[in-house]
């Protein structure tokens, strides 16, 4: 099975040095949106104080499979209370 690894840049790069066995370029694409999830999740508040976040997979052989690229802007105004 070919050996993918999912790259992580969240103001600082963090490899993947490891990677991580799938059948294919399509489980690849699946796999990084279901691991982009769990890590934004897990950040919680954390997202709103960093840069644009991106995860980039790569073949072993170092091809770029697929890239995704979140950011998020926080409202600074206060909601309204309703009366």
């Amino acid at each position: 099975m070919p050996r993918y690894y999912f790259h992580i840049h969240d103001g600082e790069a963090s490899p993947d040095l490891v990677g991580t066995e799938l059948a294919n370029d399509a489980a690849a694409r699946e796999e990084a949106i279901v691991t982009t999830g769990a890590v934004l999740r897990d950040s919680g508040s954390r997202f709103w104080n960093n840069q644009d976040w991106s995860m980039r997979v790569e073949t072993e052989a170092g091809v770029t499979v697929c890239e995704l690229r979140v950011s998020g802007k926080r409202s600074m105004i206060e909601p309204r209370r309703r009366a």
